[in-house]
């Protein structure tokens, strides 16, 4: 085993136990650690222990890294800490069932699976999301977390902007940011742009904040634009219109209108200087693409086909190069994934699996629709609203991704999710402190209207 092995173990059993020390002693210490936690699925720093490199699949190795620190460090405080005594931690979060039935038929597959292994390293993967998941709602309270993690999502963009002005700076075409690919920061930024868009729209609240807002969401448009990707350049626009809308469905206010305005006329000089570049990359797509990508969905139907249980979930590359369904893609280096994550789906864990994943992902949005029927004005539906439609923009694209089984957006996915379904919790939260503010106002007034003694007078 390499000396970084040993190294990044040995940091691990030193991290953990230090940080979680502090988080049960400090607030500052613990709410540092939350920043660092969800700030650092926008960075990833794993290892990949039994790793195997040369293998095409979504996953290559049990990958573990600083983000798990921090979760692992979070759960501890959280179970630990004197001031998570009086605050319930639910270990079955909403949408726990379909999220547990989700693992249940990957596990199914796993056993089934043409290498275990390479299924063993999907499964890890997955248990690291759904702990991010149940640490994101756990830990979402009250709106002072609703904007404390608005300001993480905002540090998170500015750094992939930063990043993004670098590679654009040093010659790159397509930038990729921190992420492995430019379609993967696309997708993971497009996620966050619904959410600061729905900010834009819906916060009328009169502070330095909207300011704030306006340049986050500038920089991710400007983000998404320097990856030239096809189909996250048309989820942006779409789903910028579906925050929009929904937005003046629901309380059409002139500042809205005023809003829509002035950002079309930002978009303006923006759209005059990179339109030639994105009509040219669109003109210029390779068209045998298309190709393999065809063959590679009927690879995945014989599969799904052919496997009840699929042929275990991270195996479909192995499968497709090592096996007789070879012969659906002559070309070898077109034997990567499948670029439908619904088909990845069926073909490495059945079409039940295929099923699972549209209950499990669509469960999860009706969380969020929820909130939205709920006709409340406030930043948790400020946030629904975001969450809901980032999320539209990745399952409408992942008719052409593999998107949700990349480490990056398979994390992205399960913490906003977490945050979604905590939204009533902070409704709830909210109301009742609203009610304390007014009963103690009540109070406040009744006393300055009570009638003082009348001091005796004096002989």
């Amino acid at each position: 085993m390499e000396a970084k092995y040993f190294i990044f173990m040995g940091a691990t059993l030193v991290f953990i136990p230090v940080a979680s020390w502090f988080g049960i002693r400090y607030r500052w210490a613990e709410r540092a650690i939350v920043a660092a936690a969800f700030f650092s699925t926008s960075y990833l720093i794993d290892i990949n222990l039994v790793s195997m490199e040369l293998y095409r699949g979504d996953t290559r190795g049990f990958e573990f890294g600083v983000t798990d620190w921090m979760i692992i460090s979070l759960i501890i405080i959280m179970i630990r800490s004197p001031r998570w005594q009086n605050r319930t931690l639910e270990l079955f979060p909403p949408n726990a069932a379909p999220i547990m039935m989700y693992m249940g038929v990957a596990l199914l597959s796993a056993v089934t699976a043409y290498v275990g292994i390479y299924s063993g390293f999907g499964l890890f993967k997955l248990v690291r999301a759904i702990a991010v998941y149940w640490v994101a709602y756990n830990y979402l309270r009250n709106e002072e977390d609703l904007e404390f993690f608005l300001w993480i999502l905002a540090a998170i963009v500015f750094m992939e902007f930063i990043l993004t002005l670098k590679q654009r700076a040093t010659g790159i075409y397509r930038a990729q940011g921190s992420t492995p690919h430019s379609n993967t920061l696309a997708l993971y930024i497009n996620m966050i742009n619904m959410i600061f868009m729905s900010f834009v729209m819906n916060d009328g609240r009169k502070h330095w904040r909207r300011y704030v807002y306006l340049a986050v969401l500038g920089m991710g448009t400007l983000i998404v634009l320097a990856t030239f990707s096809r189909g996250a350049l048309v989820m942006m626009v779409g789903c910028y219109g579906l925050v929009i809308g929904i937005s003046l469905a629901r309380t059409p206010k002139a500042r809205k209108f005023l809003m829509v305005g002035i950002m079309m006329l930002a978009a303006i000089p923006v759209a005059a200087v990179v339109l030639p570049s994105i009509v040219h990359r669109f003109l210029t797509a390779p068209v045998d693409a298309e190709e393999s990508r065809h063959q590679a969905n009927e690879a995945a139907y014989a599969m799904a086909n052919n496997h009840i249980f699929g042929v275990g979930i991270n195996n479909y590359s192995h499968v497709i190069n090592e096996t007789a369904y070879s012969r659906f893609i002559p070309f070898e280096g077109d034997r990567g994934i499948v670029h439908n994550i619904y088909l990845l789906h069926a073909c490495e864990m059945g079409w039940l699996g295929m099923l699972v994943f549209l209950v499990m992902i669509g469960n999860g949005m009706w969380l969020g629709i929820r909130q939205l029927f709920s006709r409340t004005d406030d930043p948790p539906s400020w946030m629904a609203l975001g969450i809901v439609i980032g999320m539209l923009s990745l399952w409408i694209q992942s008719l052409l991704e593999w998107a949700f089984r990349q480490t990056y957006l398979t994390v992205e996915y399960f913490m906003l999710a977490g945050f979604l379904a905590a939204m009533p919790r902070v409704v709830a939260a909210t109301r009742k402190q609203k009610r304390k503010r007014l009963i103690a106002t009540l109070l406040l007034a009744q006393a300055a209207q009570a009638p003082r003694p009348v001091a005796p007078a004096s002989t």
